[in-house]
């Protein structure tokens, strides 16, 4: 009987020596009052910050002596881009191939003013940019009461459409060289900000009649590089498509390519961005069979992961539908 009091003796010293101890522990962290600010600044010295899970590998990886990873946020562009050539056929099909493929981005060349006009009645969710740039008798219309404007006019011009809503910029831009003094050619531009700011132009360069028409528009190409320069330079994500009267291996296009050329821009290809363009060959028009027309990506936001394609349909312009997209990186930077 003697034992089993001294053994429940030692239990419960036990048990009362394991109370304090917990006491003990709890003491210091269950408070009274709220933490006065030198108490609450050593707690804060004490615990170590909360980390994302993100940012968890890139530490172990720096512990292993090794540099961290980086993986760009990347995001597929989608574009459409054609030479309408005047036929509203021609822009109702690429208008029902942006539908079908989701397109955000379309960029028209050889508009008319009423087609123009069109455009922004029949699609008020859009932004829509019209660059007036010459006078054609293919583009004579006497305007309606509804479109606002009077008279008969013939202007002809570029398109550029931002599908994701009306609040986008539109902005127009003039070349100083020109072909003829009437001549207003230039780049038609709509902007907008999807984490980072994007910008997508439509071009026209003019057409090769002799040799000072190619001189002016090798200067028109450096002016598109002059133009679009400081918007890349502050890593916006520029799109830039168009007719531009050159085929891919002209002095004209160096302003333009990345790779093989002094410009800042990638040619929207079937094969990873990470390589050099070919500048290939690749007939885009019945007329010359020849290519023209291209889809070009900022080379900035453009990254060895992300892949590009381009699709090309005829039309009943003598220009072909040009469908391309791009996986872009859309990664804020400072």
């Amino acid at each position: 009987m003697g034992v089993r009091t001294g053994t429940s003796r030692s239990a419960a010293l036990a048990v009362a020596t394991l109370w304090g101890a917990l006491a003990a522990l709890a003491g210091p962290v269950v408070l009274a009052g709220p933490l006065t600010a030198p108490a609450a600044a050593e707690v804060a010295a004490e615990v170590p910050a909360a980390t994302s899970g993100a940012e968890l590998p890139a530490r172990r990886t720096q512990a292993q002596g090794a540099e961290p990873s980086f993986s760009p946020a990347l995001r597929r562009i989608r574009v459409v881009d054609h030479n309408i050539e005047k036929r509203s056929a021609a822009m109702s099909r690429a208008l029902t191939a942006a539908r079908k493929t989701g397109a955000e981005v379309i960029l028209l060349q050889e508009v008319c003013w009423w087609q123009a006009d069109q455009l922004r009645r029949r699609h008020p969710t859009w932004t829509v940019a019209y660059k007036p740039e010459r006078e054609r008798d293919k583009c004579m219309r006497g305007s309606s009461r509804d479109s606002g404007l009077l008279g008969v006019r013939r202007q002809v011009g570029n398109v550029a459409i931002w599908t994701g809503g009306s609040v986008g910029l539109p902005t127009t831009h003039t070349f100083t060289t020109q072909r003829v003094k009437s001549d207003r050619t230039g780049l038609a531009c709509v902007s907008w900000t999807t984490i980072v700011r994007h910008r997508a132009c439509s071009v026209h360069l003019i057409s090769p009649t002799g040799r000072r028409e190619l001189i002016v528009r090798t200067k028109q190409a450096r002016e598109v590089r002059r133009i679009t320069g400081p918007w890349v330079g502050k890593q916006d994500l520029v799109v830039l498509g168009g007719d531009f009267n050159a085929e891919p291996q002209r002095a004209t296009m160096n302003h333009l390519y990345r790779f093989d050329g002094v410009g800042r821009f990638r040619e929207a290809t079937k094969q990873r961005l990470g390589g050099p363009d070919c500048r290939c060959r690749q007939v885009t028009g019945d007329g010359r069979r020849a290519k023209v027309d291209y889809i070009f990506f900022s080379a900035n936001r453009t990254t060895a992961r992300g892949f590009r394609s381009l699709r090309v349909v005829k039309t009943s312009s003598d220009h072909h539908l040009l469908i391309g997209w791009a996986d872009m990186d859309v990664t804020e930077r400072s």
